[in-house]
C-alpha cells in the first residue's frame, strides 16, 4: 500500500450532524484524508461553517448544507445540492439524531426530554414512539438518497454512529428510549449490508461508550471520572477515537467488511 495516498482521495462525503461533536470530528478527519465534505447541520450555521473552515485551511474542500434529516423533502433537496455541488455521495455517515422534542406536541420540550431519558416505568408510550419513528427517519431517509448514486457507481460505504448501550441494558434502566431508538436502526443497517453488498455498497456500524462531547457536557464529572477508571484504558473516549473508527470503516483499508460492528470504548464492553 501506498502510504503517501489519501485514504479517502476522490471520495465525497456526507455526515449527518456534522457541525459539533463525533460528527464535527468525523468531517474534519474526511477532509483530511483527502474526500470532499458535506457538513450537515440542523440549526448551528456557525458551527458548521466553522468545521467547513477548519477543513478548507488545511486543503481540504468542504461545504455547510443545511436540513432535518428527519424529513425526507429536505434531506433529497440536500443529496442533490451536494451532487451538483461535490458529485454524487459515495460515503455516507449517518451521525445526526432526530430532534429530541416533537413540535407538534403539546408537553413542553423539557418533559418529553425527561421521557425520553426516563426508565421503561417512566416512560411514555407517545414521546418514545415519536422518538424510535424518528431516528429511523434520520437514517432511513438519508440512505434512500444517495444509494442510487451508488448502485449506479457499483460502490459506496454507510456507516451508522449507534451507542453500546443499545446492545445492553443499562445498570438503572435510563434512556430505555434512546437503546430501543439505536437498536432499530442497527437492525436495518445490517438487512441493508445484506442486500446491498451485491452492489458493492457496504454498511456498517460503530458503536460508542462514553465519548465526551457537548451533550454530555453537563454530566457530573464524578460520573465521567468513574467510567473511567472502570474502562480498562483507563480513560473516556474523544470524538476524535470515533472519528478514527469511521474512516477506517469507510477507506478501502475496510473493504472487505460489511453488517460489522465496532465497538469504540475503551474495553468496557467485554467486561
Amino acid at each position: 500500500m501506498n502510504m503517501e495516498v489519501p485514504l479517502m482521495k476522490n471520495r465525497i462525503a456526507l455526515v449527518t450532524g456534522g457541525s459539533r461533536g463525533i460528527g464535527a470530528a468525523t468531517a474534519i478527519q474526511l477532509g483530511e484524508h483527502g474526500a470532499r465534505v458535506a457538513v450537515n447541520y440542523y440549526r448551528n450555521a456557525m458551527a458548521a461553517q466553522e468545521v467547513v473552515e477548519t477543513i478548507e485551511k488545511a486543503g481540504g474542500k468542504a461545504i455547510a448544507v443545511q436540513a432535518d434529516v428527519a424529513k425526507q423533502e429536505e434531506v433529497e433537496q440536500m443529496v442533490a445540492y451536494v451532487r451538483e455541488t461535490l458529485g454524487p455521495i459515495d460515503t455516507l455517515v449517518l451521525n445526526a439524531p432526530a430532534s429530541s422534542s416533537n413540535p407538534t406536541s403539546s408537553i413542553p420540550a423539557h418533559e418529553q426530554l425527561q421521557a425520553i431519558l426516563a426508565p421503561f416505568t417512566g416512560s411514555r408510550w407517545d414521546i418514545l414512539e415519536s422518538f424510535v419513528r424518528g431516528q429511523l427517519q434520520a437514517a432511513y431517509y438519508p440512505s434512500q438518497a444517495v444509494l442510487p448514486d451508488m448502485i449506479k457507481q457499483q460502490r459506496g460505504s454507510i456507516i451508522f454512529v449507534s451507542a453500546t448501550h443499545a446492545r445492553r441494558a443499562n445498570a438503572g434502566g435510563i434512556a430505555v428510549a434512546v437503546s430501543i431508538a439505536k437498536a432499530s436502526v442497527e437492525t436495518m443497517m445490517q438487512h441493508m449490508a445484506e442486500e446491498l453488498g451485491p452492489s458493492g455498497i457496504r454498511v456498517n456500524t460503530v458503536g460508542g461508550g462514553m465519548i465526551l462531547t457537548d451533550l454530555n457536557a453537563g454530566a457530573p464529572q464524578e460520573m465521567k471520572d468513574q467510567m473511567a477508571r472502570k474502562t480498562p484504558l483507563r480513560r473516556n473516549g474523544r470524538p476524535e477515537d470515533m472519528a478514527s473508527a469511521i474512516i477506517y470503516l469507510a477507506s478501502n483499508q475496510a473493504s472487505f467488511i460489511t453488517g460489522a460492528y465496532l465497538t469504540v470504548d475503551g474495553g468496557n464492553f467485554i467486561i
